[in-house]
């Protein structure tokens, strides 16, 4: 039995070595699949989708591509964790993990029907990688529309035709670009090639995965000069340069913490495997915001930190982007409200040194300036009550 490591244990399952051959979806049972799945990931409101052929087939034909021997999604690397916890209650309506790829594949079953799960990691501000052959811009991931294909509400790209027409050039012509074969030499051939990568230790598997991705990285940038799409020089698979141990990096005041900071931990944590949270100094930020109401002292905060159990260490730090200079670590993660002038040059030192910067998403309905409004008028009723 294999196993992939969750917030809730480790997922045994049993891994098959996929060989397609001529099969091709069974519209019937992948519609059933897609509604079950579809009902699972939107409620833990991850950012999901078809991809690729599958999109294709989507949007030119209201239906699945006749050729297609699985069905593609992706998701985004920020929202792995959250869907590997997901694949717990899948288990409960038939879905099996019967396949997991370190590049960041997923291959779920159900019905005899597949389903192929791709994550999407950041190479750069605008520039997202699967691990394989396909980069895409982050616009067409962030920019979507909800586009009803049979019953289901699935997330495409706003600028749909953009991004096909960039991606596949004439998109509006059927083509069959990956075709699958019964002779048993492909079959072998195959079943061999995979088999060898799935022993290959990190640093050879990263290594013969970096060589192949440097090609199809040449042929993106190629075509990003076509469209006249600017990217930066320095540009880095930074994903693909693996360390034994991965160090991920987030920062914060802190000051109440919250059930939205420990998710904030757990989803950072699940990024590599050292999370550093580093809380701002009460002296600096009363020194630049005299007014700035800091309930617990840069100690207290950082004692408290230290007991969530998915951080491994806490410092100290007065300005964004001279911390990211000083510690050594692969990922820094912040929120989306974190994009003021200090926190843009903290992010362009990362993506220009290659290290990955990812935005997770705040936690809905709590929020530390929320939960201070609530004391201030919990006191303030305390008091009328007391008189």
């Amino acid at each position: 039995m294999s196993h992939i490591k969750t917030a809730k244990g480790f997922l045994e399952y049993k891994s098959e070595l996929l060989y397609f051959g001529d099969k091709v979806i069974d519209k019937e049972k992948m519609l059933d699949n897609l509604q079950v799945l579809s009902a699972y990931l939107d409620k833990i409101d991850i950012n999901w989708g078809p991809a690729f052929g599958t999109l294709i087939g989507i949007v030119r034909n209201d239906d699945f591509q006749p050729w297609k021997p699985v069905f593609d999604i992706y998701i985004l690397k920020e929202d792995e964790e959250r869907f590997k916890d997901i694949l717990w209650l899948l288990k409960e309506v038939d879905f099996e993990l019967v396949r997991y790829e370190r590049r960041g594949l997923y291959y779920l079953k159900r019905n005899s029907e597949y389903i192929k799960v791709f994550v999407l990691h950041k190479i750069s501000s605008d520039v997202r990688h699967t691990g394989g052959s396909d980069f895409i811009h982050e616009k067409y991931l962030q920019n979507t529309v909800k586009w009803d294909f049979k019953g289901i509400d699935l997330n495409v790209p706003q600028e749909v035709d953009e991004y096909l027409t960039f991606q596949y050039g004439d998109w509006e012509i059927p083509k069959q670009t990956v075709k699958y074969s019964n002779n048993i030499f492909s079959y072998i051939s195959y079943c061999l090639q995979i088999k060898c990568q799935d022993l290959m230790p990190d640093s050879l598997y990263y290594l013969w995965l970096l060589m192949h991705r440097r090609k199809d990285f040449k042929k993106f940038k190629l075509r990003c000069e076509k469209a006249g799409i600017k990217m930066p020089t320095n540009l880095q698979l930074s994903s693909m340069r693996p360390r034994k141990y991965k160090k991920v990096l987030t920062v914060g005041v802190y000051d109440l913490l919250h059930k939205g900071h420990v998710e904030l931990y757990r989803r950072a944590k699940g990024l590599g495997d050292y999370l550093i949270v580093a809380a701002q100094d009460s002296d600096f930020i009363l020194k630049y915001k005299p007014t700035a109401k800091v309930l617990n002292s840069t100690e207290d905060r950082k004692y408290m930190i230290k007991a969530i159990r998915y951080v491994d260490e806490v410092v100290t730090y007065t300005d964004v982007d001279k911390i990211v200079k000083e510690l050594d670590f692969d990922v820094f993660v912040t929120g989306p409200d974190q994009c003021h002038e200090g926190f843009q040059r903290a992010i362009q030192w990362c993506e220009e040194h290659g290290k990955e910067h990812l935005v997770l998403g705040r936690t809905e309905g709590v929020s530390s300036s929320e939960l201070k409004a609530r004391i201030a008028a919990k006191t303030g009723e305390n008091k009328k009550i007391s008189k």
